[in-house]
């Protein structure tokens, strides 16, 4: 066993988890492991999310990603700029309407499996809107853990996906609404980094984080936005001000998750590309077919270092802490 505790943490970016999942596929194809196996932890938000719920319940990487290439415009469905004006979308209702997210996430993670079905240990962020709280839903690997192992897999994953602007927020069973964890945690690096220490009792020293983005873009605000007014911020940031926070997000995390770990506990995979490349929700073929790429062509570059440090030997098993 590996004297170090691994965590995986792999991060939020909507059809960008292709990305991800392209890149997870390729490492596991190149290394002949399968990525789950070697980790103690798998840590999600959003898209993260998704992928740590399919992974914890045993599909492969592979699949995931097939499963955002066919999925993909079902959960995004593309209609001309006029027709969304014409209905509203984009100043009364939702983008789009969350049936789409609704049947791929039941028919990728299935009606029946709970969380407490998962082979590891899952930590999965979202927002709970009433409580107007972060909430993270946890497999039962604490004795504190009590409710959440009995939450479908699929109400979780529609928790931690429901982004805002996008959908509406996720109305459970239990009354709560949900939104996208992407608001508070989208690289929920600094959340996988704190349960190690608090639920597992690691000290931040023996903790070794393999992070995955999907795809990052530099942001800096521009100076007419630093020295206007709102207006003049409004017209400057437009729809960047979802990179601003994202980035914002990222950097703040890595630099706090840093300082836990020390300079040799976090290694980050992410591609920075050039703004307005990868939108949240562009589902355009080529667009798709890029980011695959991107995340092929790095496992490539990754696969040996990543093999080494991480792939090396298999987790301890997970057993749930029975009630």
């Amino acid at each position: 066993m590996s004297s170090k505790f691994r965590v995986l943490s792999l991060s939020g970016g909507g059809i960008r988890g292709v990305y991800t999942a392209s890149f997870l596929a390729k490492l596991e194809e190149l290394t002949g492991k399968r990525v789950a196996d070697h980790f103690d932890l798998i840590v999600g938000t959003s898209t993260g999310g998704l992928i740590a719920l399919a992974m914890g319940l045993e599909q492969s990487p592979a699949s995931i990603r097939d499963f955002y290439l066919t999925s993909g415009s079902l959960i995004f469905p593309q209609a001309s700029r006029v027709k969304r004006l014409f209905r509203g979308e984009q100043f009364i209702y939702p983008k789009y309407a969350t049936v789409g997210l609704r049947d791929a996430v039941q028919k990728r993670l299935g009606s029946e499996p709970t969380l407490g079905k998962s082979v590891k240990p899952l930590v999965v962020n979202t927002f709970n809107a009433a409580k107007g709280a972060p909430q993270c839903f946890k497999t039962r690997h604490h004795a504190r853990y009590l409710n959440d192992w009995r939450m479908p897999a699929w109400e979780v994953g529609m928790a931690t996906a429901a982004a805002p602007v996008f959908f509406r927020a996720f109305q459970s069973d239990t009354g709560s609404d949900f939104i996208d964890g992407g608001v508070w945690a989208n690289c929920p690096v600094l959340v996988g980094v704190i349960e190690a220490i608090s639920a597992f009792g690691k000290a931040g020293t023996d903790v070794d984080v393999l992070t995955v983005g999907t795809t990052r873009t530099p942001f800096s605000v521009a100076h007419d936005a630093r020295t206007g007014g709102a207006w003049q911020n409004v017209s400057m940031l437009n729809h960047r001000v979802i990179d601003l926070l994202m980035e914002a997000s990222r950097a703040s995390a890595m630099n706090m998750a840093q300082l836990l770990v020390g300079k040799d506990g976090l290694m980050e995979i992410d591609s920075v590309v050039e703004p307005g490349r990868f939108e949240m929700d562009d589902t355009a073929a080529h667009k798709l077919r890029d980011l695959r790429a991107l995340g092929e062509n790095l496992a490539q570059t990754k696969a040996d270092e990543i093999k080494s440090r991480f792939l090396a030997t298999l987790a301890a098993p997970f057993t749930p802490i029975p009630m």
